[in-house]
């Protein structure tokens, strides 16, 4: 009879950083890359970004492929609907391992989550787990987690600010969903996310991050 069974064990896999962590960081950014992105080329986005006084962790989703065909282009993707369940929580474990290899003081310093297209969910997912105090939450482009509700997110200051980008020509947007999503938020989180659009795509755009 087959059967389909599960093995843990030690797994090496990269990420990025962005500036350096001092004693005059301000703000810890977690920024989660969209499907077929490494995080290194997604640094690039927060490169404008007062380098004394923010410190930004891109971790990388776990599975890569080539983007076309079978060689060129390499991207990495954070999970598919196969073994979703196994998926989502080795993504934890694998944020987990990168936020302890900082031995992070948070007494002066503020959390900012960013998340784009596909991983916003992984962020968000990630923010309900961890369950970290943060300061500002930036979900650009992307669908907050059907399985998310209130009590997941029952540590959340009412204060946090929470903000929603799409582009108004973004391909993967369909009339009504920017709406549905900002419910979403709303519910699980108990404030009012605030929208934000701009001229463009699906794309992330650097100098509105810089103002954030």
């Amino acid at each position: 009879m087959m059967e389909q069974r599960h093995i843990t064990f030690q797994h090496t896999t990269p990420y990025g950083v962005l500036n350096e962590l001092t004693e005059n960081t301000r703000r810890i950014w977690l920024v989660f890359h969209g499907y077929g992105q490494l995080s290194r080329y997604f640094l690039r986005k927060f490169e404008g970004l007062n380098p004394e006084e923010n410190y930004v962790i891109a971790p990388q989703g776990i599975s890569k492929t080539y983007l076309e065909g079978f060689s060129g282009r390499v991207g990495a993707s954070w999970m598919t609907s196969e073994d979703r369940l196994t998926e989502i929580a080795n993504q934890k474990a694998y944020i987990d391992a990168v936020l302890r290899a900082h031995h992070i003081d948070w007494t002066d310093k503020r959390l900012v989550y960013f998340g784009f297209s596909q991983g916003v969910a992984t962020m968000c997912r990630y923010a309900a787990h961890a369950k970290l105090p943060f300061e500002q939450m930036i979900l650009w482009a992307g669908t907050f987690p059907p399985e998310l509700e209130r009590a997941d997110f029952d540590f959340c200051d009412q204060n946090v600010s929470v903000k929603y980008f799409t582009g108004s020509n973004d391909p993967f947007y369909q009339a009504g969903m920017k709406e549905d999503q900002v419910s979403k938020v709303r519910a699980a989180l108990g404030v009012e996310a605030e929208v934000r659009g701009f001229e463009g795509v699906h794309e992330v755009k650097a100098d509105l991050i810089n103002a954030l």
